[in-house]
């Protein structure tokens, strides 16, 4: 299993943010044409993992999948960071591979429960695929205490592209006059 070193000081934590960042990423990585889940693992039928067209079932468009990844993510009042609570990280995108094993623990250091859930993926496509990728229920966290942490494991589902993930307790995310979200927001890049 891909696990990260200790964090021991800022070169570590600039290491491990950008191992798991990339802001550029939704610009780059699109949406396969189909592929969904509403339970389970999390990914969809893949009888491929490179390239090629399978009716309903995705190609990967980079040629790799899966892995086993722990992620460190903290949420205060105000956003998501990527990596330990002592960190001090505000970047909130995290990047894996898709149909990846990821161990997720979710740290609240701010004042107020706060929750972690990853929307679906629109998949518009004309062949009569699913029309939208989610990732597993177990991927949700519901609220976490302040000053607890709850750790979660799920397998990505197989469409790229770029998930938001939002805090949905009360007053942790607003969405604007021209639809984008504002408040607790992240997303969940696969590739």
């Amino acid at each position: 299993m891909d696990t990260l070193p200790a964090r021991s000081n800022g070169a570590l934590a600039a290491s491990r943010r950008r191992l798991f960042v990339t802001a550029s990423l939704a610009g780059i990585v699109a949406a396969g044409a189909c592929g969904s889940s509403s339970s389970g693992t999390g990914s969809s039928a893949v009888s491929g993992s490179r390239g090629g067209d399978y009716g309903c079932n995705l190609g990967d468009q980079d040629g790799i999948v899966g892995g086993n990844i722990v992620i460190e993510l903290t949420v205060s009042d105000t956003g998501f960071g990527v990596g330990a609570p002592d960190s001090g990280s505000s970047e909130s995108n995290i990047t894996v591979q898709n149909l990846a094993r990821v161990t997720l623990t979710l740290t609240n250091i701010g004042t107020r429960p706060h929750d972690f859930v990853i929307q679906c993926l629109s998949t518009p496509n004309d062949k009569g695929c699913p029309t939208q990728s989610c990732f597993a229920a177990g991927a949700s966290i519901p609220a976490v205490n302040p000053g607890k942490s709850v750790t979660t494991t799920f397998t990505t589902p197989a469409a790229e592209g770029a998930y938001t993930f939002t805090s949905d307790e009360p007053g942790d995310t607003q969405t604007a006059a021209d639809g984008s979200l504002g408040g607790l927001v992240g997303e969940f890049n696969l590739m």
